[in-house]
């Protein structure tokens, strides 16, 4: 039989979850690696140090678990503007606290059904900056680890997954603006597309909600209630969000309502969405209100 491999790399990065949620046990399916907490927000001053532990959970079906080499290493990370995770080498991007993190052990054999730790601690220099400096310890397999069978079919899973760490170091500042809106009728539905804006040194984690409203004002499609993605220091976010309803040709007032908790007022963006056919969609850009 012809030998079939494949070669699956899973991820781990919680990013919008609440941070009870981030700190919880993690619920590992029947097979599987998870790592807990998934976040880290911690406020630390200059020169002082602090060490955690990350917890490594492999599970696995009985007997079909198979004790696994891992290697933990360090990556700076940001989310791009248009909302997608990004790693890069340890110590290459601005605001890395990646030299500042020492986790030990670096390598392990990790067995299903044992829960395995890893000690990191955080060391901040005396010459810290204020605002957040951000890393993320990742785990993976060893490849070696993972090896096939002769003239057998098989799928072969390669865990690789991250802790991001926030290290924060005072005074930190959030600023969050909302800089353009558009909306479209697309085949799917209403996408409501903002650019929102931090120029402070610390993330944003908003919430925000949006409502669509004819031309006497009623509400003819809405989201009560979203937790768009963090918005990370000194960078903006285009991150749409579908209502899912089909509207007939006419006018429209699009609001996309937004409070940043940055101790600042809630802030409401406005566009019109004009549709005059099927396929004709326009849209104008939002003029910031404030309520």
């Amino acid at each position: 039989m012809k030998k079939l491999f494949f070669l699956l790399f899973l991820g781990a990065f919680f990013l919008s979850l609440p941070a009870a949620a981030q700190n919880a046990a993690p619920n590992s399916p029947a097979n599987g690696m998870a790592l807990a907490p998934a976040r880290f927000e911690l406020e630390m001053q200059p020169g002082t140090d602090m060490t955690v532990v990350v917890n490594l959970d492999y599970r696995a079906q009985e007997n079909s678990g198979k004790p696994a080499r891992i290697v933990a290493t360090l990556n700076d990370w940001t989310i791009t503007k248009d909302g997608r995770v990004q790693y890069y080498p340890a110590n290459s991007q601005p605001g890395s606290a990646s030299s500042w993190l020492i986790y030990s052990p670096g390598e392990a054999t990790v067995v299903p059904g044992v829960m395995h730790q890893i000690r990191v601690t955080i060391s901040v220099p005396m010459n810290a900056t204020p605002g957040d400096h951000l890393t993320a310890l990742i785990i993976e397999q060893r490849p070696e680890t993972l090896k096939s069978l002769e003239n057998q079919r098989q799928m072969i899973v390669r865990y690789r997954l991250a802790s991001v760490f926030y290290i924060k170091v005072p005074k930190l500042t959030r600023r969050g603006s909302v800089e353009d809106l558009y909306a479209e009728l697309t085949p799917d539905g209403i996408v409501v597309t903002p650019t929102l804006k931090n120029e402070g040194n610390s993330v944003i984690r908003p919430l925000a909600s949006v409502k669509v409203l004819d031309t006497e004002g009623k509400v003819v499609a809405d989201l009560p209630e979203i937790e768009p993605l963090p918005i990370l220091a000194g960078s903006e976010m285009n991150q749409a969000v579908l209502i899912e309803k089909a509207l007939a040709p006419g006018t429209y007032t699009v609001k996309y309502h937004i409070d940043f908790q940055d101790g600042g007022k809630p802030t409401e963006g406005v566009t019109d969405l004009v549709i005059k056919g099927v396929s004709q969609i326009a849209s104008s850009k939002q003029v910031p209100q404030k309520p």
